[in-house]
């Protein structure tokens, strides 16, 4: 099994002063392992310093009062994890499920009545629902004001499962920036269907999570992605969210200070009135906050 490098232990104090309510939309818990064991069938080991107790020094280090736990796929689909950390935070905390097709109507009804609002699709449908799996999901959960949350490979993927998506007529996000790179500007064919896709399908939502992922120039200012991530913004100011992907398990890059991630919306978005919508009243809106 793969091994993982730590989530940084000490979160840099942030430049950015977080707005009241400010979110963090993309994060994992893992364990303890005694507790919640992890699924056979996974791609890494977690690391044992990834536990709710470790994610809430980094929220209060970045001052924000709320964020979203997707189940990780290392606990596969037993969302018991996730559903103990929301009661334990009050209703400041709202979840992404892992799904299994064969979960009951009334364990479906429980999950939203504890706090999820949405689950996590892949196209082909490993570790998680696939289309045809989600399309069927998508109908047992009309009315309960769920989101999809779309796993992508590459942005070559993401334009491709458009169509399907729209079909489903609820809100989906679009994960890691859309695969979005430092190269890519309006003349780019590929970055410009997504710009249109983005400005003229009202379900359509994209998270700036794991940008550091995609970028060459790397920490602590990932500057090569600064001006793409920019556009994203500037298209649909309205469909962005912010997430710090904490605990970064399983990347391939250096591990991440989440106080650089966040101050790296100062370089993207210096206007504060933007940072409001990203970080607060975006993720309220999809998410079933009020702002």
């Amino acid at each position: 099994m793969r091994a993982v490098q730590p989530p940084v232990a000490n979160t840099r104090k942030p430049r950015v002063i977080a707005p009241k309510g400010a979110c963090d939309t993309h994060l994992h818990v893992y364990g303890p392992f005694d507790r919640y064991p992890l699924v056979a069938e996974r791609n890494y080991d977690p690391d044992p310093h990834s536990t709710l107790d470790d994610y809430l020094k980094v929220h209060r280090a970045l001052g924000l009062e709320r964020a979203v736990i997707v189940t990780g796929s290392g606990n596969g689909t037993k969302n018991q994890i996730t559903l103990d950390a929301l009661q334990l935070m009050k209703g400041s905390f709202k979840g992404l499920a892992l799904l299994d097709s064969a979960i009951t109507d009334t364990e479906l009804l429980q999950l939203k009545k504890d706090g999820f609002t949405g689950f996590r699709i892949k196209a082909n449908g490993r570790g998680d629902l696939s289309f045809e799996e989600a399309k069927r999901m998508t109908a047992r959960t009309a009315g309960f004001g769920w989101h999809i949350e779309f796993m992508s490979q590459s942005m070559a993927e993401v334009i491709g499962a458009v169509p399907f998506l729209n079909s489903l007529k609820v809100p989906y996000v679009f994960d890691h920036v859309a695969h979005a790179e430092p190269h890519q500007d309006k003349n780019d064919l590929e970055f410009g269907e997504l710009l249109a896709i983005l400005k003229n399908e009202e379900h359509a939502w994209i998270n700036l999570y794991s940008f550091y992922q995609l970028s060459e120039s790397g920490p602590p200012d990932y500057s090569d992605m600064v001006d793409v991530v920019r556009l994203i913004i500037e298209n649909r100011p309205d469909r962005v969210i912010w997430g710090s992907n904490w605990p970064h398990g399983g990347i391939a890059v250096p591990m991440p200070n989440d106080g650089d991630l966040f101050d790296f919306l100062l370089a993207v978005t210096p206007e504060e009135h933007s940072r409001q919508s990203i970080l607060v009243d975006n993720p309220a809106k999809l998410y079933g906050w009020s702002s």
